[in-house]
């Protein structure tokens, strides 16, 4: 492939891409990005693979219903299916969108041979320009859902909450993944537990502030009270262990009843029934705030990054820096330690063992008896020719002229 013709497909992705961004920011920016809404507007997408979740919600209620849960704590299937599908759709709709200037860049490169001589520096430059292109792409995605969990809070917790159930009451031998069956419950009980706290911040956002201190209490203690019952199923056997299956079912589908109701429609912001709460101790409230948000720390990180990249570039172009260079060579690894902690680790050590070898082989000069009594004026030192700067020895034994 010639340069031209890369350059051409560089310039079509260059201009999808820039739209899709501009697309999500504007979307993210006002809380607008919610998945199957546009979708919904066309009517034969509505019915894409909608009996499938229907199946799926009927097995997921009857499940409930075996496991004891009251009808007044189980969510209403017409509402579930319909929040469900919305969500299935918008992102089964996405992700084409997203992946479809990726694979107009790629496809055209995939046979690449070396240059004409054994050159194969044009090659490795396209390549380069193609994993920075799936690498802004696979940012974009994760902005996309960062953007629709902003927006539908609630409709994260209901996606997050059905795939937790059904991995909670489905039947071992009826499991398709190849994961270990503790790993799998451990990411999607995390991931609940995240979208339950992503809710809590963004559900009332227009709300008081007192409304929305009580939606984040209510919402630590029901993730309190889940990781309490969640150990129990854990570390017991036995009738123990389903009695606990039960009461986690119980809880999450209390959240989950809540939580698909229509966007349109819901007109309250609790986030589950307060009896499901009535003996669960308030936490102290630094759950949950301890860690830093994430668009924060991609921020800085993002910052950090390319200011590692800037001095790096200096350092490369700068011609004959000589100490100039190292300055910006070293000065860029610390900005990258700034983001990976194992190099911060490493680069620490190693300022540590040169500050101690250096105090160890500083060996203080003997004070001189003339010196000390008659020091030599700074004028004099200034205009010495004949000084040895780097002595470090003064005295009456050196003239000037």
């Amino acid at each position: 492939m010639t340069w031209t013709a890369f350059n051409e497909l560089s310039f079509y992705w260059t201009s999808w891409t820039l739209f899709e961004a501009l697309w999500i920011g504007l979307l993210w920016t006002s809380r607008s990005r919610v998945p199957g809404r546009a979708v919904y507007w066309i009517r034969p997408a509505r019915r894409v693979r909608r009996r499938a979740c229907e199946r799926r919600v009927d097995t997921l209620l009857h499940k409930l219903e075996q496991q004891g849960v009251p009808a007044q704590d189980r969510p209403d299937k017409e509402q579930l299916v319909d929040r469900w599908h919305r969500m299935v759709a918008g992102r089964c709709a996405s992700v084409p969108l997203q992946l479809v200037p990726v694979l107009i860049a790629v496809a055209p490169i995939l046979p690449l041979r070396p240059g004409p001589g054994g050159s194969s520096v044009t090659s490795l430059w396209m390549f380069a320009g193609i994993a920075m292109y799936g690498t802004v792409s696979i940012a974009l995605m994760a902005a996309d859902e960062r953007a629709a969990a902003v927006s539908d809070p609630a409709g994260l917790v209901t996606a997050r909450a059905a795939l937790f159930l059904e991995g909670l009451l489905e039947e071992p031998e009826a499991r398709r993944s190849q994961e270990s069956a503790f790993d799998a419950h451990g990411k999607s009980f995390r991931r609940l537990c995240r979208a339950l706290r992503i809710q809590a911040r963004y559900l009332p956002r227009e709300l008081p502030s007192a409304v929305g201190e009580r939606v984040r209490q209510d919402t630590e203690r029901m993730i309190a009270a889940l990781t309490q019952v969640n150990e129990g199923y854990l570390f017991s056997e036995g009738p123990d262990r389903e009695a606990a299956v039960g009461e986690l079912a119980r809880l999450v589908s209390g959240a989950l009843r809540h939580s698909c109701r229509p966007r349109d429609s819901r007109d309250s912001p609790v986030v589950i029934g307060a009896h499901l709460l009535a003996d669960v101790v308030v936490p102290d409230g630094t759950a949950g705030v301890a860690e830093e948000p994430l668009w924060n720390r991609l921020r800085s990180w993002t910052g950090w990054l390319v200011a590692a990249a800037a001095l790096f570039t200096g350092a490369v172009v700068l011609p004959g820096g000589g100490a100039a260079t190292d300055v910006l060579v070293l000065a860029g690894l610390f900005s990258v330690a700034a983001v990976f902690p194992p190099l911060r680790a490493v680069l620490e050590r190693a300022a540590a063992g040169l500050s101690g070898s250096a105090q160890g082989r500083y060996v203080e000069p003997a004070a001189d008896d003339g010196s000390a009594q008659s020091p030599e004026p700074a004028s004099a030192r200034a205009t010495c020719p004949n000084c040895d700067e780097g002595s470090g020895v003064t005295g009456g034994s050196r003239t000037v002229g």
